[in-house]
């Protein structure tokens, strides 16, 4: 989806009064809504905004629902979107015409806000699972094939130089192999996490935030060693609701980040800021790295399902899991960089009262 709190949907009716209905009902429910009067122009529509659904009559002029349906489906920028009729016929051959053609559901007129909002997110809820399915088998097969191949390589190079090798080079070729290993645990890991989040649901409570940024510290340490980094920190925090283990893996990833992509050495600065008007804390990392540029940042924090399209060196996976689970937290997450003046990466969760 576009936003945390709604998706883009594309309402292609030729009736004013319905038309007017379905936007009010979508716009008071948090979603973004674009609309076109005939099938034409809703074809233009969705090839240019890439809506998130698509809602569409039937019997329009020019172009009706059905062609619509096979236009869409025809083209590789749309076929993925799903369509939900919302037609006054309830004759049988329709619907199933519809649904053969690749429509998700038919609700009939008059409809009732539910049926709309339900059907909406029904067709979400399946289209973010396959999605990410998809993006669940690159990950297998990308991710996790290259470290493999890596290892792979150096478990025979290491076998064929035993005998003859120095003990320098041997332990350098070990040295790799476990630095790959690791990496393939940590995918591991973060697939893992990622699926958790999703199956999981959790009640929030308040965060004892100064213990779970000890513990996501504690976690690296080794790392903030070699690196000497520096970490500084505020003498409080501010009341939050969340779940603490959740926390705790949005500032393990943004703190890691931090030190690997920070200054030399890089000097790390950790806070808080409460945002009334939002009922929110936002809560941030500073790094000193070289920043970000708006197109690095607009490629930051994609769904899981997007990472694998385009990816920021150093930032994929992990920050999609992020936001994933902020949102799932009540709340959102994203960064404010410039080039040449570091980066804050922030989270927020609401605030505890």
């Amino acid at each position: 989806m576009h936003s945390a709190s709604g998706a883009n949907v594309l309402v292609i009716e030729d009736d004013s009064a319905i038309r007017a209905t379905l936007i009010d009902i979508l716009e008071l429910n948090g979603h973004t809504v674009v609309h076109a009067v005939n099938g034409l122009d809703g074809v233009a529509l969705a090839r240019r905004e890439r809506p998130d659904v698509i809602l569409t009559d039937i019997s329009m002029p020019g172009l009706d629902g059905f062609e619509l349906i096979r236009t869409l489906h025809a083209d590789e920028l749309t076929r993925q979107i799903p369509i939900i009729i919302i037609s006054a016929s309830v004759e049988p051959e329709r619907m199933r015409r519809g649904m053969d053609l690749g429509a998700e559901d038919f609700i009939v007129k008059p409809f009732t806000e539910d049926q709309v909002l339900q059907s909406i997110r029904a067709r979400l809820e399946k289209k973010a699972l396959l999605d990410e399915l998809d993006a669940f088998a690159h990950t297998v097969a990308h991710d996790l094939k290259n470290p493999i191949a890596v290892v792979s390589m150096r478990a025979q190079l290491l076998r064929s130089i035993w005998e003859s090798a120095d003990d320098a080079t041997l332990l350098q070729h070990v040295v790799e192999l476990d630095k790959n290993t690791a990496r393939l645990n940590n995918i591991v890991d973060e697939l893992l996490l990622l699926a958790g989040v999703r199956r999981q649901t959790v009640q929030l409570k308040p965060v004892e935030m100064d213990a779970v940024v000890q513990e996501s510290l504690g976690r690296i340490e080794n790392l903030i060693q070699q690196s000497r980094a520096r970490v500084a920190q505020p003498a409080a925090w501010p009341a939050a609701l969340g779940h603490g283990p959740w926390a705790a893996e949005i500032w393990t990833n943004y703190l890691s980040n931090a030190v690997k992509y920070g200054g030399q050495p890089p000097d790390i600065r950790l806070g808080a800021d409460a945002a009334p008007a939002r009922a929110c804390v936002r809560f941030w990392v500073q790094d000193n790295g070289p920043g970000l540029t708006p197109e690095q940042q607009a490629a930051l924090f994609q769904p899981f399902a997007r990472v694998t399209q385009t990816r920021v060196k150093g930032h994929g996976l992990g920050l999609s899991i992020v936001r994933r689970i902020a949102e799932k937290l009540g709340g959102n997450a994203g960064v404010e960089s410039q080039p040449g003046a570091g980066s804050r990466f922030w989270f927020e969760l609401p605030a505890a009262k």
